[in-house]
């Protein structure tokens, strides 16, 4: 593959040429996979993974919402999105400089207060807590759902589990997007979740089963905004789902390690019937997670990581990277100020400035993954960007 110029690795949103596929396509990506997902420089090499960035749920919501900017702009209604539509700046930054208001938290808790009948309003890909979609009804305006299929597969599965008098065990991070709807409908159909962070919180829930700890102790462990139960007896009988977008393989731990509790605590044959599991992980963050891994255990010298640092697919996608290569976690391409300085983000500790965060060596073999909500614009935008450094 060729040389390719452009200045196009800093442009926003509100500029970059459409290339007759829509907004988020990059040409850049396309050769880059016509070529064998991999992009040969003089000095060393970029290289991309199988499968990467959109997934179909995302397409659908932007599709849906850009649908719905050509129909109210021409009726003059306004359009709400209550929440970003997905986790990426560049994506809703696009959408907010199409005329589209975006609600914040506070905001969607009242949405009479903010929308009107002439309205249209839009549910995001992770939904909306169902109070809320009964009072857009109650409003009367026109709603746009773009709520993701597998996010509602889940929705369903935890109800029904609920109904059977299980108390659902959620995998996933309390104040995600996607969590706190699913904590609002099991709120709304009366039924006990908690809801474990990590593998170390699953850990200390299980602890808590086999001691038979109850109460305070519970409490210390799970606070309000991870448990609507005052104590351990809802979740004798367990339901266990995840967040759609955690790691597969860290799901199917929490399986063994809640199934070795029950065991411990009830015998074999009772545990089995005291637990259901649904491994909610959508197969599109599969995919990507499996990609991802087969990219950097192929002898990458480092590996970027683009996409929202408020996404949970893009942070597990880091996650995996950083345990195999060096990782560098951005939002951007402007985030990479030159081959000495590159702002990036890690999980645990937040952002920061790093210094010779590229190898001086040449050649050098760079990987780039992006999560499920990154554009292939802005991927294509970081690639342009990294390859200035191997010309």
């Amino acid at each position: 593959m060729g040389k390719m110029t452009s200045n196009a690795s800093h442009q926003g949103p509100h500029c970059t040429p459409d290339d007759g596929r829509g907004p988020f396509s990059s040409p850049v990506v396309d050769r880059v996979h016509e070529a064998g997902n991999v992009w040969k420089l003089p000095r060393g090499e970029i290289r991309l993974p199988e499968v990467f960035g959109f997934c179909q749920g995302v397409k659908r919501a932007l599709t849906m919402l850009q649908k719905a900017v050509a129909d109210c702009a021409g009726a003059g209604k306004r359009l709400l999105l209550l929440g970003q539509i997905i986790h990426n700046p560049w994506v809703n930054s696009y959408f907010e400089n199409m005329s589209v208001r975006i609600l914040s938290r506070e905001q969607i808790e009242n949405p009479a207060d903010h929308i009107t009948s002439d309205d249209c309003a839009v549910i995001p890909a992770f939904g909306v807590k169902l109070p809320v979609e009964q009072q857009l009804r109650a409003i009367g305006c026109r709603i746009v759902d773009t709520s993701c299929g597998d996010v509602r597969r889940l929705w369903s599965w935890a109800d029904r589990a609920s109904e059977e008098g299980y108390g659902v065990l959620i995998f996933g991070r309390a104040d995600h997007d996607e969590t706190v709807v699913t904590k609002s409908r099991l709120d709304a159909s009366g039924g006990r979740y908690v809801v474990a962070g990590d593998l170390d919180q699953t850990r200390k829930f299980c602890d808590l089963i086999t001691r038979r700890r109850d109460g305070a102790e519970f409490a210390s462990v799970f606070g309000p905004q991870a448990t609507n139960a005052s104590g351990l007896e809802p979740f004798a009988k367990l339901a266990q789902i995840s967040q759609t977008t955690m790691l597969y393989d860290e799901t199917m731990t929490v399986r063994e390690l809640v199934r070795q509790a029950f065991v411990e605590r009830f015998g074999a044959e009772p545990a089995d019937r005291r637990l259901l599991f649904q491994p909610t992980v959508c197969r599109a963050t599969q995919a990507r997670q499996t990609a991802a891994v087969q990219l950097c255990r192929q002898g990458c010298d480092l590996v970027v990581v683009v996409g929202g640092f408020d996404s949970s697919n893009t942070r597990h996608h880091y996650e995996l990277a950083h345990g195999l290569a060096p990782a560098w976690f951005i939002e951007a391409a402007d985030a990479i100020h030159s081959q000495s300085e590159v702002e990036t983000f890690d999980p645990a500790a937040g952002p920061s400035t790093v210094t010779d965060w590229l190898p001086k060596r040449r050649p050098l073999t760079i990987g780039v993954l992006a999560g499920a909500s990154s554009p292939e614009v802005v991927v294509g935008q970081v690639l342009e960007r990294l390859a200035t450094f191997l010309q």
